[in-house]
Protein backbone atom coordinates (compact mmCIF):
# COMPACT_ATOMS: atom_id res chain seq x y z
CA UNK A 1 0.00 0.00 0.00
CA UNK A 2 2.98 2.57 0.68
CA UNK A 3 4.14 1.59 -2.76
CA UNK A 4 1.34 2.65 -4.38
CA UNK A 5 0.82 6.09 -2.61
CA UNK A 6 4.56 6.88 -3.41
CA UNK A 7 4.11 5.79 -7.27
CA UNK A 8 0.84 8.33 -7.16
CA UNK A 9 3.17 11.23 -5.81
CA UNK A 10 5.87 10.83 -8.24
CA UNK A 11 3.05 10.55 -11.09
CA UNK A 12 1.42 14.12 -10.32
CA UNK A 13 1.69 16.37 -13.10
CA UNK A 14 4.96 18.72 -12.79
CA UNK A 15 2.73 22.36 -13.04
CA UNK A 16 0.53 20.72 -9.78
CA UNK A 17 3.84 20.10 -8.21
CA UNK A 18 5.21 23.56 -8.83
CA UNK A 19 2.00 25.45 -8.27
CA UNK A 20 1.62 23.90 -4.70
CA UNK A 21 5.31 24.70 -4.13
CA UNK A 22 4.58 28.59 -5.30
CA UNK A 23 1.45 29.14 -3.30
CA UNK A 24 3.83 27.78 -0.29
CA UNK A 25 6.11 30.13 -0.88
CA UNK A 26 3.59 33.17 -1.47
CA UNK A 27 1.95 32.13 1.81
CA UNK A 28 5.33 32.48 3.56
CA UNK A 29 6.23 35.65 1.87
CA UNK A 30 2.85 37.24 3.03
CA UNK A 31 3.75 36.13 6.64
CA UNK A 32 6.97 37.44 6.56
CA UNK A 33 5.64 40.58 5.18
CA UNK A 34 3.23 40.96 7.74
CA UNK A 35 5.46 40.29 10.78
CA UNK A 36 7.24 42.87 9.41
CA UNK A 37 4.89 45.17 9.29
CA UNK A 38 4.20 44.74 12.79
CA UNK A 39 7.41 44.93 14.41
CA UNK A 40 7.79 48.24 12.70
CA UNK A 41 4.73 49.26 14.10
CA UNK A 42 3.88 50.57 10.50
CA UNK A 43 0.34 51.60 9.09
CA UNK A 44 -0.45 52.31 5.83
CA UNK A 45 -2.01 55.40 5.16
CA UNK A 46 -4.53 55.96 2.12
CA UNK A 47 -4.07 58.75 -0.18
CA UNK A 48 -6.16 61.70 0.06
CA UNK A 49 -6.76 62.87 -3.63
CA UNK A 50 -10.27 64.68 -3.67
CA UNK A 51 -10.55 68.15 -2.95
CA UNK A 52 -13.62 67.00 -0.15
CA UNK A 53 -11.18 64.82 1.78
CA UNK A 54 -8.22 67.49 1.26
CA UNK A 55 -11.12 70.57 2.86
CA UNK A 56 -12.35 67.68 5.73
CA UNK A 57 -8.92 66.26 6.31
CA UNK A 58 -7.20 70.08 7.02
CA UNK A 59 -5.95 70.95 10.39
CA UNK A 60 -5.92 74.72 9.82
CA UNK A 61 -7.06 77.80 7.36
CA UNK A 62 -4.02 77.89 5.48
CA UNK A 63 -4.61 74.02 4.52
CA UNK A 64 -8.39 74.78 3.40
CA UNK A 65 -7.61 78.10 1.50
CA UNK A 66 -4.87 76.03 -0.13
CA UNK A 67 -7.00 73.07 -0.99
CA UNK A 68 -9.61 75.75 -2.44
CA UNK A 69 -6.98 77.39 -4.49
CA UNK A 70 -5.46 74.25 -5.56
CA UNK A 71 -7.71 71.57 -5.79
CA UNK A 72 -11.71 72.65 -6.19
CA UNK A 73 -12.53 73.31 -9.71
CA UNK A 74 -14.63 76.20 -10.74
CA UNK A 75 -16.83 76.57 -13.54
CA UNK A 76 -14.66 77.10 -17.01
CA UNK A 77 -11.81 75.62 -15.73
CA UNK A 78 -12.87 72.20 -16.57
CA UNK A 79 -10.40 70.40 -18.22
CA UNK A 80 -11.54 66.80 -18.65
CA UNK A 81 -14.86 65.16 -19.68
CA UNK A 82 -16.01 63.90 -16.56
CA UNK A 83 -15.39 67.33 -14.84
CA UNK A 84 -18.34 68.58 -16.81
CA UNK A 85 -20.43 65.85 -15.36
CA UNK A 86 -22.80 66.89 -12.87
CA UNK A 87 -21.88 64.38 -9.81
CA UNK A 88 -18.64 65.55 -10.11
CA UNK A 89 -20.14 69.50 -9.54
CA UNK A 90 -21.66 68.19 -6.90
CA UNK A 91 -19.02 66.75 -4.87
CA UNK A 92 -17.01 70.34 -5.81
CA UNK A 93 -20.28 72.16 -4.35
CA UNK A 94 -20.67 69.91 -1.45
CA UNK A 95 -16.75 70.48 -0.58
CA UNK A 96 -16.85 74.33 -0.97
CA UNK A 97 -20.13 74.53 1.30
CA UNK A 98 -17.85 72.21 3.93
CA UNK A 99 -14.71 74.31 3.40
CA UNK A 100 -16.86 77.70 4.35
CA UNK A 101 -18.55 76.19 7.57
CA UNK A 102 -14.86 74.95 8.35
CA UNK A 103 -13.08 78.08 8.10
CA UNK A 104 -16.02 80.54 10.37
CA UNK A 105 -15.58 77.94 12.66
CA UNK A 106 -11.95 78.21 12.71
CA UNK A 107 -12.10 82.23 12.34
CA UNK A 108 -15.15 82.62 14.51
CA UNK A 109 -12.69 84.81 17.21
CA UNK A 110 -13.49 88.43 17.66
CA UNK A 111 -10.19 88.92 18.96
CA UNK A 112 -8.62 87.43 15.96
CA UNK A 113 -7.02 85.42 18.81
CA UNK A 114 -6.80 82.42 15.76
CA UNK A 115 -3.72 84.53 14.68
CA UNK A 116 -3.60 87.71 14.36
CA UNK A 117 -3.30 88.38 10.37
CA UNK A 118 -1.80 91.48 8.65
CA UNK A 119 -4.03 92.94 6.02
CA UNK A 120 -1.48 91.90 2.88
CA UNK A 121 -2.61 87.67 4.45
CA UNK A 122 -5.31 88.42 5.47
CA UNK A 123 -5.81 89.87 1.26
CA UNK A 124 -4.35 86.28 0.18
CA UNK A 125 -6.87 84.79 2.03
CA UNK A 126 -10.15 86.43 0.54
CA UNK A 127 -8.71 84.69 -2.71
CA UNK A 128 -9.21 81.27 -1.13
CA UNK A 129 -12.80 82.31 0.29
CA UNK A 130 -13.87 83.82 -2.72
CA UNK A 131 -13.36 80.67 -4.70
CA UNK A 132 -15.18 78.73 -1.82
CA UNK A 133 -18.09 81.05 -2.16
CA UNK A 134 -17.98 80.78 -6.30
CA UNK A 135 -17.93 77.11 -5.39
CA UNK A 136 -20.86 76.74 -3.28
CA UNK A 137 -22.63 79.10 -6.37
CA UNK A 138 -22.02 75.72 -8.68
CA UNK A 139 -25.15 75.37 -10.25
CA UNK A 140 -26.58 71.60 -10.11
CA UNK A 141 -29.13 71.29 -12.79
CA UNK A 142 -29.80 67.99 -11.79
CA UNK A 143 -30.08 68.23 -8.29
CA UNK A 144 -33.56 67.02 -7.28
CA UNK A 145 -33.30 67.07 -3.09
CA UNK A 146 -34.27 70.87 -3.38
CA UNK A 147 -34.67 70.64 0.14
CA UNK A 148 -31.01 69.64 0.86
CA UNK A 149 -29.73 72.32 -1.75
CA UNK A 150 -31.84 75.10 0.35
CA UNK A 151 -30.02 73.75 3.48
CA UNK A 152 -26.59 73.92 2.00
CA UNK A 153 -27.31 77.14 0.17
CA UNK A 154 -28.35 78.44 3.86
CA UNK A 155 -25.26 76.67 5.62
CA UNK A 156 -23.16 78.56 3.07
CA UNK A 157 -24.48 82.01 3.12
CA UNK A 158 -24.49 82.20 7.14
CA UNK A 159 -20.33 80.79 7.21
CA UNK A 160 -20.22 83.25 4.31
CA UNK A 161 -21.48 86.16 6.45
CA UNK A 162 -19.88 85.02 9.61
CA UNK A 163 -16.09 84.59 7.62
CA UNK A 164 -16.94 89.19 6.06
CA UNK A 165 -17.22 89.91 9.92
CA UNK A 166 -13.69 88.24 10.52
CA UNK A 167 -12.43 90.01 7.68
CA UNK A 168 -13.39 92.86 7.42
CA UNK A 169 -14.04 94.36 10.43
CA UNK A 170 -10.63 95.98 11.39
CA UNK A 171 -10.47 97.76 8.00
CA UNK A 172 -13.85 98.76 7.90
CA UNK A 173 -13.31 102.06 7.68
CA UNK A 174 -10.13 102.17 5.75
CA UNK A 175 -9.69 103.32 1.85
CA UNK A 176 -6.99 101.50 0.78
CA UNK A 177 -6.61 100.14 -2.68
CA UNK A 178 -6.12 96.69 -2.09
CA UNK A 179 -9.14 96.48 0.42
CA UNK A 180 -11.33 98.33 -2.07
CA UNK A 181 -9.92 95.49 -4.57
CA UNK A 182 -10.77 92.69 -1.92
CA UNK A 183 -14.60 94.06 -1.25
CA UNK A 184 -15.26 94.12 -5.03
CA UNK A 185 -14.19 90.20 -5.62
CA UNK A 186 -15.88 89.48 -2.38
CA UNK A 187 -19.18 91.69 -3.13
CA UNK A 188 -19.40 90.14 -6.68
CA UNK A 189 -19.16 86.51 -4.89
CA UNK A 190 -21.73 87.04 -2.11
CA UNK A 191 -24.19 88.75 -4.73
CA UNK A 192 -23.82 85.41 -6.96
CA UNK A 193 -24.24 83.02 -3.53
CA UNK A 194 -27.39 85.08 -2.78
CA UNK A 195 -28.95 84.73 -6.46
CA UNK A 196 -28.70 80.50 -6.17
CA UNK A 197 -29.35 80.59 -2.69
CA UNK A 198 -32.55 82.43 -3.85
CA UNK A 199 -33.67 79.87 -6.39
CA UNK A 200 -34.76 77.53 -3.93
CA UNK A 201 -36.58 79.95 -1.31
CA UNK A 202 -39.83 78.09 -1.89
CA UNK A 203 -38.16 75.21 0.42
CA UNK A 204 -36.95 77.25 3.01
CA UNK A 205 -37.73 76.44 6.65
CA UNK A 206 -38.46 79.31 8.93
CA UNK A 207 -35.02 78.89 10.04
CA UNK A 208 -33.67 79.14 7.24
CA UNK A 209 -36.01 82.41 6.08
CA UNK A 210 -34.53 84.16 9.06
CA UNK A 211 -30.75 83.20 8.60
CA UNK A 212 -31.29 84.29 5.09
CA UNK A 213 -32.62 87.63 6.39
CA UNK A 214 -29.42 88.11 8.69
CA UNK A 215 -27.08 86.76 6.34
CA UNK A 216 -28.19 89.66 3.93
CA UNK A 217 -27.79 92.43 6.44
CA UNK A 218 -24.10 91.09 7.82
CA UNK A 219 -23.49 91.37 3.53
CA UNK A 220 -24.97 94.74 3.32
CA UNK A 221 -23.32 95.61 6.21
CA UNK A 222 -20.04 94.61 5.49
CA UNK A 223 -19.45 94.92 1.60
CA UNK A 224 -22.05 97.28 0.34
CA UNK A 225 -20.64 99.67 -2.70
CA UNK A 226 -20.28 103.28 -2.17
CA UNK A 227 -23.88 103.45 -4.31
CA UNK A 228 -24.71 101.28 -1.00
CA UNK A 229 -26.64 98.99 -3.31
CA UNK A 230 -25.99 95.25 -3.18
CA UNK A 231 -27.91 91.96 -4.28
CA UNK A 232 -28.05 91.21 -0.41
CA UNK A 233 -29.88 95.04 -0.12
CA UNK A 234 -31.88 94.50 -3.23
CA UNK A 235 -33.08 91.03 -2.09
CA UNK A 236 -34.28 91.69 1.22
CA UNK A 237 -36.16 95.54 0.34
CA UNK A 238 -37.78 93.85 -3.08
CA UNK A 239 -38.30 90.04 -2.51
CA UNK A 240 -42.00 90.12 -0.57
CA UNK A 241 -41.84 86.20 -0.42
CA UNK A 242 -39.24 85.77 1.80
CA UNK A 243 -39.94 87.94 4.83
CA UNK A 244 -39.54 87.68 8.61
CA UNK A 245 -41.92 90.39 9.86
CA UNK A 246 -44.00 87.04 11.60
CA UNK A 247 -41.11 86.37 14.16
CA UNK A 248 -40.97 88.18 17.53
CA UNK A 249 -36.94 88.33 17.13
CA UNK A 250 -34.62 89.55 14.24
CA UNK A 251 -30.60 89.76 14.21
CA UNK A 252 -29.93 93.44 13.73
CA UNK A 253 -26.79 94.95 12.78
CA UNK A 254 -27.26 98.75 13.51
CA UNK A 255 -24.85 101.05 12.65
CA UNK A 256 -23.20 102.12 15.76
CA UNK A 257 -20.19 100.39 14.91
CA UNK A 258 -18.06 103.78 15.40
CA UNK A 259 -19.56 104.08 18.90
CA UNK A 260 -18.62 100.84 19.71
CA UNK A 261 -15.37 100.00 18.11
CA UNK A 262 -13.51 101.51 20.96
CA UNK A 263 -15.63 100.31 23.97
CA UNK A 264 -14.29 96.56 24.98
CA UNK A 265 -14.85 93.78 27.58
CA UNK A 266 -12.55 95.07 30.00
CA UNK A 267 -13.74 98.90 29.92
CA UNK A 268 -17.35 97.72 30.89
CA UNK A 269 -15.61 95.11 33.80
CA UNK A 270 -14.12 98.95 35.36
CA UNK A 271 -17.40 100.52 35.34
CA UNK A 272 -19.82 97.49 35.86
CA UNK A 273 -19.73 96.05 39.51
CA UNK A 274 -20.47 92.51 37.88
CA UNK A 275 -20.82 89.30 40.98
CA UNK A 276 -21.24 85.92 40.98
CA UNK A 277 -24.45 84.60 42.39
CA UNK A 278 -26.21 81.45 43.53
CA UNK A 279 -29.44 79.98 41.58
CA UNK A 280 -32.47 78.53 42.08
CA UNK A 281 -33.04 75.42 39.23
CA UNK A 282 -36.29 74.14 37.62
CA UNK A 283 -35.66 71.22 40.26
CA UNK A 284 -35.31 73.01 42.81
CA UNK A 285 -31.33 72.67 43.28
CA UNK A 286 -29.27 75.82 44.20
CA UNK A 287 -26.43 76.28 41.99
CA UNK A 288 -23.85 78.30 41.69
CA UNK A 289 -24.33 80.88 38.64
CA UNK A 290 -21.97 80.16 35.18
CA UNK A 291 -22.31 83.99 34.52
CA UNK A 292 -21.27 87.39 36.80
CA UNK A 293 -24.55 89.94 36.34
CA UNK A 294 -25.50 93.40 37.17
CA UNK A 295 -28.95 94.60 36.79
CA UNK A 296 -28.58 99.25 35.93
CA UNK A 297 -31.87 100.79 35.71
CA UNK A 298 -33.00 104.73 36.19
CA UNK A 299 -33.92 106.08 39.18
CA UNK A 300 -37.03 105.09 40.34
CA UNK A 301 -36.85 101.14 39.18
CA UNK A 302 -37.06 98.50 41.36
CA UNK A 303 -35.36 95.30 41.40
CA UNK A 304 -34.99 92.59 38.35
CA UNK A 305 -36.46 89.02 39.44
CA UNK A 306 -35.43 85.65 37.97
CA UNK A 307 -34.03 82.14 38.94
CA UNK A 308 -35.08 82.60 42.52
CA UNK A 309 -32.92 86.00 42.73
CA UNK A 310 -34.07 90.07 42.90
CA UNK A 311 -30.97 92.18 42.08
CA UNK A 312 -30.94 95.14 43.21
CA UNK A 313 -30.43 98.19 40.58
CA UNK A 314 -27.16 99.66 39.96
CA UNK A 315 -28.33 103.44 38.90
CA UNK A 316 -27.77 103.88 35.49
CA UNK A 317 -26.78 107.73 34.69
CA UNK A 318 -23.86 109.18 32.38
CA UNK A 319 -22.05 110.15 35.27
CA UNK A 320 -22.17 106.89 37.26
CA UNK A 321 -22.02 104.14 34.07
CA UNK A 322 -20.91 106.55 30.95
CA UNK A 323 -20.35 103.79 28.70
CA UNK A 324 -23.45 101.67 29.27
CA UNK A 325 -25.41 104.86 28.66
CA UNK A 326 -22.91 105.95 25.51
CA UNK A 327 -24.04 102.18 24.01
CA UNK A 328 -28.00 102.81 25.54
CA UNK A 329 -28.15 106.07 23.48
CA UNK A 330 -26.64 104.79 20.10
CA UNK A 331 -29.29 101.74 20.26
CA UNK A 332 -32.07 104.04 20.47
CA UNK A 333 -30.98 106.58 17.72
CA UNK A 334 -30.35 103.51 15.71
CA UNK A 335 -33.61 101.57 15.64
CA UNK A 336 -35.52 105.06 15.10
CA UNK A 337 -34.10 104.86 12.20
CA UNK A 338 -34.65 100.82 11.84
CA UNK A 339 -37.31 100.19 9.34
CA UNK A 340 -39.93 98.60 11.82
CA UNK A 341 -39.31 101.16 14.23
CA UNK A 342 -39.93 104.31 12.13
CA UNK A 343 -41.96 107.15 13.97
CA UNK A 344 -42.10 104.99 17.01
CA UNK A 345 -41.31 106.43 20.53
CA UNK A 346 -38.41 104.08 22.07
CA UNK A 347 -36.76 103.66 25.28
CA UNK A 348 -34.75 101.87 27.12
CA UNK A 349 -34.56 102.41 31.57
CA UNK A 350 -32.99 99.20 32.37
CA UNK A 351 -31.24 96.56 31.50
CA UNK A 352 -30.21 93.38 32.47
CA UNK A 353 -25.99 92.67 31.98
CA UNK A 354 -24.07 89.82 31.68
CA UNK A 355 -20.44 88.48 31.60
CA UNK A 356 -19.20 85.42 30.40
CA UNK A 357 -16.13 85.02 31.20
CA UNK A 358 -14.62 82.63 29.20
CA UNK A 359 -15.73 80.22 26.48
CA UNK A 360 -17.01 77.70 29.04
CA UNK A 361 -19.49 80.13 30.50
CA UNK A 362 -22.82 79.93 28.94
CA UNK A 363 -26.30 80.50 29.10
CA UNK A 364 -29.06 77.43 28.43
CA UNK A 365 -32.37 77.08 26.76
CA UNK A 366 -34.54 79.87 28.95
CA UNK A 367 -37.41 82.46 28.20
CA UNK A 368 -36.85 85.90 30.02
CA UNK A 369 -39.63 86.30 32.87
CA UNK A 370 -42.31 89.12 33.01
CA UNK A 371 -42.08 90.53 29.65
CA UNK A 372 -45.36 92.44 29.37
CA UNK A 373 -46.06 92.31 32.96
CA UNK A 374 -42.85 94.31 35.02
CA UNK A 375 -41.01 95.00 31.92
CA UNK A 376 -42.16 95.49 28.51
CA UNK A 377 -42.37 92.91 25.78
CA UNK A 378 -39.64 94.46 23.47
CA UNK A 379 -36.01 94.26 24.35
CA UNK A 380 -32.76 94.51 22.61
CA UNK A 381 -29.70 92.40 22.83
CA UNK A 382 -26.17 93.93 22.35
CA UNK A 383 -23.38 91.61 22.39
CA UNK A 384 -19.70 92.86 23.52
CA UNK A 385 -16.93 90.88 23.04
CA UNK A 386 -15.90 87.27 21.40
CA UNK A 387 -18.25 86.06 18.91
CA UNK A 388 -20.86 83.60 20.08
CA UNK A 389 -23.58 80.97 18.70
CA UNK A 390 -26.80 82.66 20.00
CA UNK A 391 -30.05 80.98 18.98
CA UNK A 392 -33.83 80.83 19.21
CA UNK A 393 -36.47 77.68 19.43
CA UNK A 394 -40.36 77.52 19.45
CA UNK A 395 -41.66 76.20 22.72
CA UNK A 396 -44.05 72.91 22.15
CA UNK A 397 -47.05 72.62 23.72
CA UNK A 398 -48.23 76.71 23.32
CA UNK A 399 -45.33 77.59 25.18
CA UNK A 400 -45.06 74.90 27.58
CA UNK A 401 -41.25 74.28 28.36
CA UNK A 402 -41.65 70.73 29.72
CA UNK A 403 -42.69 69.77 26.47
CA UNK A 404 -39.80 70.45 24.37
CA UNK A 405 -37.90 67.24 23.27
CA UNK A 406 -35.07 69.29 21.82
CA UNK A 407 -36.29 67.95 18.65
CA UNK A 408 -37.37 71.43 17.47
CA UNK A 409 -35.47 73.80 14.77
CA UNK A 410 -32.86 75.87 16.10
CA UNK A 411 -32.20 78.90 14.47
CA UNK A 412 -28.61 79.88 15.49
CA UNK A 413 -26.42 82.64 13.85
CA UNK A 414 -23.12 84.26 15.20
CA UNK A 415 -23.05 87.32 16.90
CA UNK A 416 -19.98 89.16 16.67
CA UNK A 417 -19.05 92.71 18.54
CA UNK A 418 -21.55 95.40 18.23
CA UNK A 419 -24.64 92.92 16.52
CA UNK A 420 -27.98 93.34 18.63
CA UNK A 421 -31.01 90.74 18.52
CA UNK A 422 -34.66 92.35 19.06
CA UNK A 423 -37.02 90.37 20.97
CA UNK A 424 -40.19 91.91 21.20
CA UNK A 425 -44.07 91.19 21.36
CA UNK A 426 -44.98 87.36 22.43
CA UNK A 427 -41.32 86.25 21.95
CA UNK A 428 -40.82 85.08 25.26
CA UNK A 429 -43.96 83.66 25.79
CA UNK A 430 -43.82 81.42 22.66
CA UNK A 431 -39.55 80.70 21.63
CA UNK A 432 -36.73 80.46 24.48
CA UNK A 433 -33.24 81.27 23.78
CA UNK A 434 -29.90 79.87 24.37
CA UNK A 435 -26.03 80.99 24.29
CA UNK A 436 -24.06 78.55 23.63
CA UNK A 437 -20.08 78.10 24.37
CA UNK A 438 -16.80 78.42 22.77
CA UNK A 439 -16.58 76.91 19.10
CA UNK A 440 -13.00 75.72 19.59
CA UNK A 441 -10.07 76.78 22.12
CA UNK A 442 -9.17 80.06 20.05
CA UNK A 443 -12.90 81.24 21.05
CA UNK A 444 -12.31 81.67 24.46
CA UNK A 445 -12.41 85.41 25.11
CA UNK A 446 -14.68 87.27 27.24
CA UNK A 447 -17.91 88.23 26.04
CA UNK A 448 -20.65 90.69 27.56
CA UNK A 449 -24.36 91.39 26.35
CA UNK A 450 -26.23 93.74 27.50
CA UNK A 451 -30.35 93.14 27.50
CA UNK A 452 -32.21 96.50 27.48
CA UNK A 453 -35.38 96.62 28.72
CA UNK A 454 -38.13 98.99 29.48
CA UNK A 455 -40.00 99.04 33.24
CA UNK A 456 -43.90 99.13 32.70
CA UNK A 457 -45.79 100.97 35.46
CA UNK A 458 -47.85 98.88 37.58
CA UNK A 459 -50.35 100.80 39.05
CA UNK A 460 -51.77 101.23 42.90
CA UNK A 461 -48.50 103.86 43.20
CA UNK A 462 -46.32 100.50 43.23
CA UNK A 463 -43.03 101.22 42.72
CA UNK A 464 -41.32 99.83 38.66
CA UNK A 465 -39.81 96.96 38.57
CA UNK A 466 -39.51 94.57 41.98
CA UNK A 467 -38.89 96.12 45.04
CA UNK A 468 -36.08 95.33 47.26
CA UNK A 469 -36.74 94.89 50.67
CA UNK A 470 -36.79 91.10 52.06
CA UNK A 471 -40.76 91.21 52.12
CA UNK A 472 -40.90 91.92 48.44
CA UNK A 473 -38.33 89.58 47.84
CA UNK A 474 -40.14 86.64 49.63
CA UNK A 475 -43.23 87.41 47.66
CA UNK A 476 -41.06 87.36 44.36
CA UNK A 477 -39.65 83.92 45.07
Amino acid sequence: MQTIQTTRNATRHPFCRRKSSLTMKKKERTMQTTATLKNENTTRTPVTTTVGALIQDAKTVEEILRAACDSLLLEGEETLHFHFQDVHRQKNKSASVNGLKRLAKMMCSSSGSYEKKTKTKNNERIGGIVRLIKGASLDGTKTTNRKKRASDGIDALRATASLLVSLFDEDKDEDEDDSDTSREEMRNACDELVRRVREDAEYFSDGDRIVFDWALRVIESNIASSSGETTATSERRGDATITVDEFPFRYVTPNISNVLKSITVEDLRKEVPFKAEKLITRTGKRVDERRETCFVAESGIGGLAYSGKIMEPTLLNEASLPLVTTIRNAIVEALKNDEDYAGCDIDFDCALMNLYPDGSSACAWHTDPEMGTVWDRDSVIVSIGETRRFAFRKLAGGGDKTQNDGEEEQVWVRVHHGDCILMRDDCNDNWEHCVFGKENDSNNAARISLVFKKALSRGGGRKKGHGTNSKEKKKAK
